[in-house]
């Protein structure tokens, strides 16, 4: 009795923790099986409050069943069923770290091209300060003129051979 009364603090505490780390507005199923009586025993919490922050906001109901009254069929069955929730949450978790790569690739994509832009319009600029200073301000020069679409003629053809982005995915 006195070891049941010593645990029941560390007990609190565990479900404090258990508690602090999933959503608040779930209900929540624990099973445990305690090796030293073989029994299986199932804890349903339902929140009371509607922000819980601690054990003693959920409503606790205790299942106790001894293993031997369980049928074999019923323990697989539960282990089937325990592996195939784990298996969801995994699969969720799987996909949202895809989908958060996916947009992270999108996002470094449209980077490399906004960089790509942006250096060519400095370059643009830079070409068309060095005309207009060769031409003494005469934009009607036409050598100027020539010169000037022979320029963007060259960037254009600059940029199209350095530009290869990587294709990018949407989900």
């Amino acid at each position: 009795m006195e070891i049941i009364a010593q645990n029941v603090p560390i007990r609190m505490q565990f479900y404090d923790q258990f508690l602090k780390m999933n959503p608040a507005k779930q209900q929540r199923l624990m099973s445990a099986y305690d090796i030293k009586e073989a029994k299986l025993i199932l804890s349903h919490f339902k929140p009371t409050v509607q922000h819980p922050q601690s054990a003693a906001n959920y409503i606790r109901i205790d299942l106790e069943a001894l293993a031997k009254d369980i049928h074999p069929l019923d323990h697989v069955e539960l282990h089937r069923k325990t592996g195939e929730m784990v298996y969801s949450t995994l699969v969720d978790k799987a996909i949202q770290a895809q989908q958060l790569q996916n947009s992270l690739n999108n996002t470094s994509a449209q980077l490399e091209l906004e960089n790509s832009s942006s250096l060519a319009k400095d370059i643009r600029i830079k070409s068309l300060e060095e005309i207009i200073i060769e031409l003494g301000h005469n934009p009607k020069d036409p050598k100027a003129i020539k010169a000037l679409i022979k320029k963007k003629e060259d960037d254009i053809a600059a940029l199209k051979k350095q530009l290869k982005l990587p294709i990018t995915m949407h989900m």
